[in-house]
């Protein structure tokens, strides 16, 4: 009997367990649209319904998914603190269950997996695999009124990140097709907001890949009158759209806007682009440039993607600009290029130019060298009477 008793001690033990550890599952409340294939401005008509007829006390969220081809170990924000969701990804709160990616299995699976994991640690120029996952934009309201208001926050998320909804009801009018979410969030920033929700929104509507109205808006805002972390944003997600024509407007950016920081954001956006164009662009800059900080940053950059042309960029620019600083940066650029022939430049560098600061700055970063060229020439110095 004693036996029996403590087996039915456990069994409910094990049981509160369990209770326990799916209370934040349903602790959470959702409340869904009824139909997904209504428009997102019905959809959101019908969420503000809610609200006024609920009366929600304390704050909600609002909030609906787009999908997005991305890499298939990459993933976009995450919202968490210590409130006990941690664990729990938001497509669990929606659906009761994981989100599932397509992935096939077997030995021949793992083997291109390890094959994959070497050319990540190789340093080779590795394209990652996409796939399409689900993305919500969610935001966050203070206490419901009548009337839809500007959004306190935005959080962009993938579903199956976890996510803290701080116990506030989240209305989940479903998914949405790109276009019509961008002109969505296109009139949401239309409207009064900070800089802080504007550059949130910017990041969410840059995210639609598909949507020809998404590069419009990013291009519009680059140039117009928003704060400079607004359009520094536009610029770098133009940058990684990747698109050809966006060059010229970005090179522009990075010569004349009044703000450093949007300077700087134009020429990242140039660095992350992937076209000869792009390089072209940052040699100009790296050479032509007015501003002292827009060269060297353009230099920066140009190491950074250390392309066929970039010793002969940087080798040209440590002679002839007119600011040593410039000319320092170049120095250091070479020294960080995985290239036998910028070692020579350096050698060339220590020997040959005008400026003995310049010369000090090679020999030094030959210092620094692994290439046994780089020793030899630093023994011929010290060995020179």
């Amino acid at each position: 009997m004693e036996y029996f008793r403590r087996i039915f001690a456990l069994t409910q033990l094990l049981v509160l367990a369990a209770a326990l550890v799916v209370v934040p599952l349903c602790a959470q409340q959702i409340i869904y649209h009824p139909k997904n294939s209504d428009s997102l401005e019905v959809k959101w008509a019908w969420a503000w319904r809610e609200v006024a007829s609920r009366k929600l006390p304390d704050g909600f969220w609002i909030g609906y998914g787009i999908q997005r081809w991305m890499g298939e170990h990459s993933l976009i924000g995450s919202f968490r603190d210590d409130s006990g969701y941690r664990d729990v990804s938001l497509h669990e709160l929606l659906y009761g269950q994981r989100e599932s990616l397509t992935v096939s299995g077997g030995e021949e699976s793992l083997r291109r997996e390890a094959e994959k994991a070497l050319e990540r640690r190789s340093g080779r120029n590795y394209v990652e695999p996409k796939v399409l996952k689900g993305v919500a934009i969610l935001f966050g309201y203070g206490a419901g009124g009548d009337e839809p208001m500007q959004p306190r926050k935005v959080v962009v998320c993938n579903l199956s990140t976890s996510v803290d909804l701080q116990d506030h009801p989240l209305l989940w009018p479903g998914h949405s097709q790109d276009d019509e979410s961008v002109v969505f969030l296109e009139n949401m920033f239309d409207q009064p907001h900070t800089e802080k929700l504007g550059e949130n929104l910017v990041f969410a509507i840059s995210l639609h890949d598909s949507s020809e109205c998404a590069l419009k808006f990013l291009r519009e805002i680059l140039v117009g009158g928003e704060g400079e972390k607004v359009r520094g944003s536009a610029a770098f997600f133009l940058g990684e759209r990747d698109r050809k024509e966006d060059v010229p407007l970005l090179a522009k950016v990075a010569t004349h806007d009044l703000s450093r920081e949007v300077r700087d954001q134009a020429l990242f956006g140039l660095s992350r682009m992937g076209s000869d164009a792009a390089i072209e662009a940052l040699i100009d800059l790296a050479k032509r440039a007015e501003r002292k900080d827009v060269r060297e940053k353009a230099i920066f950059w140009i190491r950074q993607k250390a392309s066929d042309r970039a010793v002969d960029t940087l080798r040209d620019i440590a002679y002839s600009d007119d600011e040593t600083g410039v000319q320092r940066q170049a120095v250091f650029a070479l020294s960080r290029l995985k290239n036998g022939d910028a070692v020579m430049v350096l050698i060339e560098i220590a020997k040959s130019h005008k400026n003995p600061q310049i010369r000090r700055e090679a020999i030094f970063w030959l210092g620094r060298s692994d290439d046994p060229r780089a020793f030899d020439f630093l023994v011929q110095m010290v060995r020179r009477k």
